[in-house]
């Protein structure tokens, strides 16, 4: 059987501006709905908990931080400098050293923050620094007041 004339002189024409729209809209679709944030159990916390399903999860637990942050307060009183080991008052460097190796045998590095107070000249700001980093903490940070 022959085909009429009419159907083999028509040429078949693709329009590909229909088709790029939907690979884009796809392409859009996809990016909107993926997550780039990390799942919070991957991350080490106390409070991380492994998904309920079907995935498997390592059954070791997350490293308990028994500190967020150790907050070192420096104050002058009566011509006298206070030291405050989060809110603790401590007697002297000797003291504030010991302290701090104690909390960092434990085994977790958390933030060491020095906070002194206005009346606090330089010399005493930096000798806490030095005891913190002498007991062996890693990160060892002053705090900053917002400007008024």
């Amino acid at each position: 059987m022959r085909l009429p004339r009419g159907a083999q002189s028509e040429s078949i024409e693709l329009k590909m501006t229909p088709m790029i729209d939907v690979v884009f809209l796809l392409l859009i679709f996809f990016v909107w709905t993926s997550s780039f944030d990390l799942p919070e159990f991957d991350l080490p916390s106390a409070i991380a908990e492994p998904p309920a399903g079907g995935s498997e999860v390592s059954a070791q637990p997350a490293p308990v931080e028994p500190f967020d942050e150790i907050v070192i307060r420096l104050s002058m009183r009566e011509a006298r400098t206070l030291i405050e080991l989060n809110g603790q008052a401590i007697s002297g460097s000797r003291q504030l050293r010991d302290r701090l190796e104690e909390i960092l045998a434990l085994g977790v590095q958390p933030p060491v923050i020095i906070d002194p107070s206005p009346q606090i000249t330089m010399n005493v700001a930096v000798e806490a620094y030095d005891t913190a980093r002498l007991a062996g903490a890693d990160r060892v940070l002053f705090a900053a007041s917002p400007e008024e």
